[in-house]
């Protein structure tokens, strides 16, 4: 199933359907989070899994000599998170600032920003802070699918044993039809 999930926000991102695909993506770290973690809430869990297996990935360096107060929000765990929640029970995609604890990435402006395929897959983000106060971030829609999704297809490939909750049925009509048109029905 989660597999099915990858594909569908793959095939979405292809037809430039970029919110349907940030849906499914922000989803991928809830169900990796229950089979990593199924004995915390979902936040906790979420966060989590996001934090370790992709989060950590996401930290800009602080180049040797600058203060501490020049590190750049990221996308970590709380951010994703609050997107997720404003996004998948809102429709807002945003992030809620005052639901972030961790001060280097409280973000004063969120954006999405959408962009087609390019030939390489290359795609980037920015973050920057601006009058030495307002911290911005401008996530990559298409960059942000990709490596949800790069990740939870790696974390499902070496862990499947421990998505047994997956107990499910979908029935592809077309597949059904083809089987009785092969059977002479």
């Amino acid at each position: 199933m989660l597999q099915r999930l990858i594909d569908d926000m793959n095939n979405a991102l292809s037809a430039n359907c970029y919110l349907a695909a940030l849906s499914i993506a922000l989803m991928l770290p809830d169900i990796c989070g229950k089979a990593e973690y199924p004995d915390l809430k979902v936040g906790e869990r979420y966060k989590a899994w996001y934090d370790e297996f992709v989060g950590k990935y996401e930290i800009p360096p602080v180049p040797e000599g600058w203060p501490d107060d020049t590190k750049m929000p990221y996308l970590s765990g709380e951010v994703v998170y609050s997107l997720r929640n404003s996004f998948l029970h809102q429709g807002t995609p945003n992030i809620e600032p005052e639901k972030i604890k961790v001060e280097e990435n409280k973000i004063d402006k969120f954006a999405l920003v959408i962009e087609s395929k390019n030939e390489f897959d290359i795609y980037s983000d920015a973050s920057g802070i601006w009058n030495g106060s307002i911290r911005t971030y401008r996530v990559n829609v298409r960059r942000l699918c990709l490596i949800i999704g790069a990740n939870a297809s790696a974390y499902y490939e070496d862990n499947k044993a421990k998505f047994d909750f997956f107990n499910f049925t979908i029935i592809d009509w077309e597949q059904e039809m083809a089987k009785m048109k092969g059977l002479g029905l």
